[in-house]
Order: C-alpha cells, then sequence, then structure tokens
C-alpha cells in the first residue's frame, strides 16, 4: 500500500527521471542522426554544384576553396552516417542525444551558408 505511485513523486505514468536517461542513450536518435546526415549532404551538394558553377566562371581561388571545403564536408558526413549506422560506439549508452545535436547543428550552419550563398 505505501509503494503505490502517486502524481508528483517522479515515478506515476512513466515520468521516472531514469527515463530521460535511457531517452538519451536511445539508438534510434543515433538513426534519426544519420538521417539528418543524410539531409546535410544534400545541402553541400547543392552547394558544391553551386560552387563548381562560380568556379567555371571566375576562375577564383577562393571558390576553389569553397568546393574543396564542401567536398571534403561531404566526405566526413558520409562517412559519419556510415559509421552511425553501422558502429555500435556512435549509438551506445548516453552518445544518441549528443550526436543528434551536432547533426542539427550543423544542418543549421549549412542552411545559413546556403542562404548566404545564394544572395
Amino acid at each position: 500500500m505505501f509503494n503505490q505511485t502517486f502524481p508528483g513523486n517522479g515515478t506515476f505514468n512513466g515520468n521516472n527521471p531514469d527515463d530521460f536517461g535511457r531517452f538519451l542513450g536511445d539508438p534510434i536518435l543515433a538513426t534519426i542522426a544519420a538521417i539528418v546526415c543524410a539531409a546535410n549532404i544534400g545541402l553541400l551538394l547543392i552547394l558544391l554544384f553551386t560552387y563548381v558553377t562560380s568556379y567555371r566562371k571566375l576562375k577564383s581561388q577562393f571558390t576553389m576553396g569553397l568546393v574543396i571545403f564542401a567536398s571534403l564536408l561531404i566526405v566526413q558526413n558520409i562517412m559519419f552516417m556510415f559509421f552511425l549506422l553501422v558502429r555500435a560506439g556512435f549509438h551506445g549508452p548516453g552518445m544518441g542525444f549528443p550526436v543528434l545535436s551536432m547533426s542539427i547543428f550543423e544542418f543549421g550552419a549549412l542552411l545559413v551558408l546556403l542562404k548566404t550563398t545564394w544572395i
């Protein structure tokens, strides 16, 4: 009778504080991060196409630097997505949320870069 759970004590209806910790380490978050990585690759391919088109017109060293930059980020995202999907260490306990948040921040940064590139 005294071991029942009641609202407000942190264990009612699945509101256990330990549930939040299990959520952060959930391998599904790593899979979502891999999906965000795929979106990052899509944005980077758009940027790369834009930079290559500009380089063909301008023949500028700066534009060539942007082509190399976008290419290296594409390779990095492909490798990262591979590790997320294949390597267990990337979606172990406590890794899901940090990996997903890094992918989301990169997505935001690439959106800003794409917006500034097309102005």
